[in-house]
């Protein structure tokens, strides 16, 4: 299926910085462009309950949130008018608390959801809201781009991380548009275990035969990790091969309300320099 609607979600104070690279990824895909730029709610102080001066004050704080929030829309309506694609522009406030439920709810009706990385360590909160709430809730797989993603090279060489588990299945299925239109598709699959209960009898050819079948062809690089971890060896990998889109099943578990991504996954999202097409 093409995709059609790409959801960016954006943390407001960084969204005309980031929307570059969200109107490069419209254009690849000729898709329409919504952006969901938040901003986050500020925190009122515990001791502010009952006590009238600091309600007043977070009031305030809030009002001039609600204010930058709109200039920053009104700055980004210009600028994606300029380049005549179809888009909206969603601006929200919200509670970090209730980010990942507010996000879920719009990824739900798009094709994609992209998350554009602002920083190059640890994730900033509305990242991990997005990746929770796009990742876990919303059924439709999501496109991390890291910042320094360079929409010049996105697309023509991907790379397959193959397991044999659900979630692989799912991402290799949820990235055919753009499988499709790569020029070389490597499958990597890193120690893999021989047998039908495993990677099956010859690790990463079950998945080729089918891509195959769809007219792509596929490589097969089956890799021994020596040591290093899985999200190392598969990003030393791409870096060899010259990858611009690594595709992958995103892992992890619920602790009540709280995603929590499997160490691979989070491994690779923080470390990352190519995006990552990843689906649960």
């Amino acid at each position: 299926m093409p995709i059609r609607t790409i959801l960016a979600i954006t943390e407001f104070e960084t969204a005309l910085e980031n929307v570059e690279r969200a109107i490069s990824v419209a254009r690849l895909c000729e898709a329409h462009l919504t952006l969901l730029n938040i901003g986050e709610v500020p925190h009122l102080p515990f001791y502010g309950y009952g006590a009238q001066g600091y309600v007043e004050i977070w009031a305030e704080e809030c009002d001039q949130r609600k204010a930058d929030l709109a200039e920053i829309t009104a700055r980004l309506d210009e600028r994606l008018a300029r380049e005549g694609i179809s888009y909206d522009l969603r601006p929200y406030l919200s509670s970090p608390e209730r980010e990942d439920n507010l996000i879920s709810r719009h990824a739900m009706y798009c094709d994609l959801a992209l998350v554009l990385r602002s920083g190059e360590q640890e994730l900033e909160q509305v990242e991990r809201n997005a990746i929770d709430g796009a990742l876990f809730d919303s059924g439709r797989p999501l496109l991390y781009l890291p910042k320094s993603f360079k929409p010049d090279a996105f697309g023509t060489r991907i790379a397959i991380a193959w397991n044999a588990r659900r979630e692989a299945a799912r991402a290799v299925s949820d990235a055919l548009p753009f499988l499709l239109n790569a020029q070389e598709i490597d499958v990597l699959v890193v120690d893999p275990v021989t047998g039908d209960d495993d990677h099956g009898e010859d690790p990463g050819t079950d998945i080729a035969l089918i891509l195959s079948r769809h007219g792509l062809t596929v490589s097969v690089q089956t890799i021994a990790s020596a040591g290093r971890s899985v999200s190392e060896t598969l990003l030393e990998m791409a870096l060899t091969l010259n990858i611009d889109l690594m595709v992958m099943g995103a892992y992890g578990h619920s602790r009540l309300r709280e995603n929590i991504l499997g160490g691979t996954t989070r491994e690779m999202l923080e470390n990352t320099r190519i995006p990552l097409l990843l689906s649960h």
